[in-house]
């Protein structure tokens, strides 16, 4: 657990707030900082594995590759976006039970058609209800398999193409077919949020991502709206880039790295991230002789 002071909500259990990642060291980042669980981004991955939009082009065993990687990395819950499945119900069935073999704690499954695009692009498309209907049973009937718990979110992009009165029937649909939560993509106002909370059953979760359709919500706004969980999914990545781009210039214009120390981990507290001293250990007890 890291050192920084917990917001309230947070500390209390009032709010679960999720961090996006995509890679390794992004989730353990996140899991020194405090968080207690992570969503695997595939627009992050798509944008840091593949320097491509997340726009259909990354595939289902590109995400699942990283997710292997990042759930043995980290010890605490890492919920992986599963996109559409990738396919049919049967390409959902593969995932979801990869997923719960490599110890993922849940998967996101949308209900766009493919290729998809990020929730919050232009142009998106959405399957007849009733095919997303029975990927998540699908879904569930996987889950099944496994004793331990694995959430299943289903998530409608329906409220661009079709309106907020069908993505909110959509979500009551899959709530019934037997996800966890709830998940209405790129909501467009404060009221449409309250809509979302009043008409549809069970638990809901919502995302925060910075120059998005959907306003950025405060942990109390959350609460009061009656949100179980919000996400900032693209937090971590788009700081990311905005440093490395600042760094990247300020090399070429000054030719140095020099003055540029405050805004980078240190040295020492980098390899000390990696597990560098374990290592050591590690080497010093197999080392021959």
């Amino acid at each position: 657990m890291s050192e920084n002071k917990l917001h309230p909500l947070i500390a209390d259990c009032e709010v679960m707030v999720s961090a996006g990642v995509y890679d390794v060291l992004s989730a353990k980042l996140a899991e020194k900082a405090g968080f207690s669980t992570v969503v695997l981004s595939g627009y992050g991955v798509s944008a840091s594995h593949l320097g491509e939009p997340d726009f259909g082009i990354l595939s289902q065993s590109e995400m699942l590759d990283v997710a292997r990687r990042v759930c043995r990395a980290v010890n605490i819950p890492v919920i992986v976006d599963g996109d559409t499945g990738y396919g049919s119900a049967l390409n959902v069935m593969h995932m979801v039970r990869e997923l719960m073999h490599l110890g993922a704690m849940g998967i996101i499954l949308e209900d766009q058609t493919w290729p998809k695009r990020c929730g919050h692009m232009r142009g998106k498309s959405v399957v007849p209800m009733e095919e997303h209907v029975q990927k998540i049973r699908a879904a569930v009937s996987v889950k099944k398999e496994f004793d331990r718990p694995f959430f299943i979110t289903a998530r409608t992009d329906a409220r661009g193409p079709l309106g907020l009165d069908e993505a909110i029937r959509r979500g009551i649909a899959y709530k019934e077919a037997g996800a966890d939560v709830i998940f209405v993509e790129a909501p467009e106002s404060v009221d449409e949020l309250r809509r979302i909370v009043k008409e549809i059953p069970g638990v809901k979760t919502v995302n925060n991502i910075e120059g998005g359709k959907t306003p950025i919500l405060s942990l109390e706004e959350v609460r009061e709206l009656g949100f179980f969980s919000v996400g900032f999914v693209l937090s971590g990545l788009f700081a990311a880039a905005k440093a490395m781009q600042e760094t990247y210039a300020h090399i070429l214009e000054h030719g140095t790295s020099k003055g540029l120390e405050d805004k980078m981990m240190p040295f020492n507290e980098f390899t000390g991230l990696l597990g560098l001293e374990e290592k050591y250990a590690l080497d010093a007890k197999f080392k021959v002789g």
